[in-house]
């Protein structure tokens, strides 16, 4: 019986475990379409202000912009985005690992973390943090998008980085994510993911001036990929997070019915014993009489 109830105890503690990992996986189902939800209405506009900063790029001549300029040095410096929290697969470690990759090669980092578990990551490589953002990736929104942006250029503004890059996880599907790392300062053509289709061949006039125009386009331009970036994480943790606990939920319920099996082959096994007691205690009185009660 102490083996019954201890395969008891197991099996409700696996019921408990697997009530929670079915809750989590529900909510990184819910919170994932609601991340996808937020790139779709907000990906018309933005890719509108890539196009048109594109096509100035491409077809204007003469463009003197700080933010297009490169610089001598190589001071880089890196946005990385990771999770809150862990129970998503690989997620996290592989933006991280990427990042971390890619540093080893530049002498001088600027390091901003978006999400607790970068800021975790690069404390134990003893890589100093210069800036950090904190719950941002958890349910991004264009104010937090803003923020980063005002706080990248005023950095950059101040002659502090040379180059920028933000390393985050796009999501393609609901099963296929990766880490990716664009460059975001200086801005160059080829890094504007976007098609211009040249329809004719000419110089294209931008009024007031295309230095002008390109001013205004550059801190929408990185508003918008900072929380593509973010939407992204997002939505790729949700969707890791999801296939995680699908897969906890699987095992957790293999594991449920290996163990009621077993708890019912004990449980047979038990009351067979004790029918087989209770036989020979009866044959054993019906044939030692004397043995049962008290002679005169």
């Amino acid at each position: 019986m102490a083996d019954i109830a201890e395969i008891k105890h197991r099996i409700k503690s696996i019921q408990d475990t697997h009530q929670i990992t079915k809750a989590m996986e529900l909510i990184s189902v819910a919170k994932m379409r609601k991340a996808i939800q937020k790139q779709i209405f907000s990906s018309v506009y933005f890719d509108s202000v890539r196009y048109t900063l594109k096509d100035i790029m491409r077809h204007s001549t003469d463009i003197q912009n700080q933010y297009i300029r490169h610089r001598p040095d190589n001071r880089t410096a890196y946005i990385v985005i990771a999770g809150d929290k862990g129970l998503a697969g690989a997620f996290n470690s592989n933006v991280l690992n990427l990042a971390w990759r890619h540093m080893q090669a530049r002498p001088v980092h600027y390091v901003i973390t978006i999400g607790q578990m970068a800021r975790a990551f690069f404390e134990a490589k003893h890589q100093p943090v210069d800036l950090e953002f904190t719950h941002a990736v958890a349910s991004p929104t264009l104010h937090d998008a803003r923020g980063i942006m005002r706080d990248i250029i005023e950095l950059y503004d101040r002659n502090l980085m040379d180059e920028i890059y933000i390393v985050f996880t796009r999501m393609h599907s609901t099963s296929a994510h990766e880490p990716e790392m664009v460059k975001l300062l200086p801005i160059e053509e080829k890094d504007i993911a976007v098609d211009v289709k040249t329809t004719f061949s000419g110089e294209i006039c931008y009024d007031p001036s295309p230095h002008e125009v390109l001013d205004v386009l550059v801190p929408q331009y990185l508003v918008g990929m900072i929380y593509s970036a973010l939407i992204n994480s997002s939505a790729s943790e949700h969707a890791s997070r999801m296939m995680a606990m699908s897969n906890a939920n699987k095992n957790a319920e293999a594991m449920l019915n290996a163990l009621n099996l077993e708890y019912n082959r004990g449980r047979q096994s038990a009351i067979t014993t004790e029918l087989l007691d209770l036989s020979s205690c009866r044959f054993f009185s019906e044939n030692n009489p004397s043995q049962t009660g008290n002679t005169e």
